[in-house]
């Protein structure tokens, strides 16, 4: 790409930025990652150079932009458990708005000219309309989708020509893991359906569905992306930011494919067919919405991608991965 070689992933250790560093490597681009490794792990480091920092830390955060000359920031740090988030709204405040507004204070400072944030389809909130585009009322109803959308206003209210361009990235439900290289999700105990699917029934515990959701099945419905679909799209921001007519634009990563819970279970348990499964039933989450599907129309647009994964092959590497980690009796990271 003209003009860019250096390059900063904060959270460059979790699920999605080491993907997403992997990816910048090969493409022989100077990676820098930034993680506090509160939920990121070092052995999923892809980078080049890696700094153990809490962004929070503006003094250390400078030094680090004054020794490195970022060409375009991409920022996937922060706290994500959206259950979490509405009890314990200090560290959220923390993690997410206090390190985004210290990123746009240094990017502007040392004349960064690109900003990639990761947000999330948490900023809808309950809708009624599908697919939801990005000009659809933003009404979060957990703290966490909260604290995405205060950053992107404050990246919004930042960014223009004269400073930087961004790109704010709402991901809908993010899936599957590179086998290969031996990267996924790490969270223990996990914290997302299918992760929480899988090592249910590896440990023979009974798996929970939330079935009171106003949908056919009674289960949730939701919009699911392979992780490396998603870092394929935050490749092509590096070209699609300098389509964008204006100096900040909010765009869709989902596959405008819905599947509910009770689908998602019933694929998974037929591949543990020798497996006994115990299921109960309890209800969903307060305020949780019925449905999430997006529109990725403006995706297709701005950055000419469109999700190419297989839910299904997905799933089946999820198991795998989830296995492998089994073995490891999950303390590997």
């Amino acid at each position: 790409m003209p003009n860019i070689r250096n390059i900063l992933v904060t959270g460059g250790c979790g699920f999605i930025g080491s993907h997403l560093s992997l990816l910048l490597k090969k493409k022989k681009f100077n990676v820098t990652v930034i993680d506090n490794l509160s939920i990121g792990k070092k052995k999923l480091f892809k980078g080049s150079k890696f700094y153990n920092l809490d962004l929070s830390n503006l003094k250390k955060l400078d030094k680090i932009f004054k020794d490195n000359n970022f060409d375009l920031v991409y920022h996937l740090a922060g706290l994500s458990n959206v259950s979490e988030s509405n009890t314990k709204k200090k560290i959220y405040k923390k993690n997410n708005i206090k390190s985004t507004k210290n990123l746009i204070e240094l990017i502007k400072k040392y004349k960064v000219k690109k900003f990639i944030f990761s947000s999330s389809a948490s900023v809808y909130g309950i809708q009624k309309k599908f697919p939801i585009k990005e000009n659809a009322l933003l009404n979060p109803i957990s703290y966490y989708g909260k604290t995405k959308l205060i950053c992107e206003k404050m990246i919004k209210k930042n960014s223009s020509k004269n400073t930087y361009k961004s790109i704010c990235l709402r991901y809908f439900n993010v899936l599957g893991c590179d086998f290969k290289n031996k990267l996924g999700e790490v969270h223990n105990p996990p914290i997302h359906l299918i992760p929480i699917f899988i090592k249910n029934i590896l440990q023979n515990k009974e798996v929970k569905l939330r079935n009171n959701f106003k949908t056919k099945d009674c289960t949730g419905i939701r919009d699911y992306v392979h992780v490396e679909d998603i870092v394929d799209a935050h490749y092509k921001c590096l070209a699609g930011i300098d389509r964008i007519r204006y100096s900040f634009i909010a765009i869709n990563l989902g596959s405008r494919v819905q599947y509910s819970s009770k689908e998602i279970f019933e694929f998974i348990k037929k591949k543990f067919n020798s497996k006994i499964i115990k299921v109960s039933f309890t209800n969903k989450k307060k305020g949780e919405p019925d449905k999430l599907l997006a529109s990725n129309n403006l995706a297709k647009k701005v950055l000419h991608w469109v999700p190419t994964k297989n839910i299904k092959n997905s799933i089946i590497d999820m198991i795998k991965w989830e296995k492998y980690k089994f073995k490891k009796n999950y303390k590997f990271y």
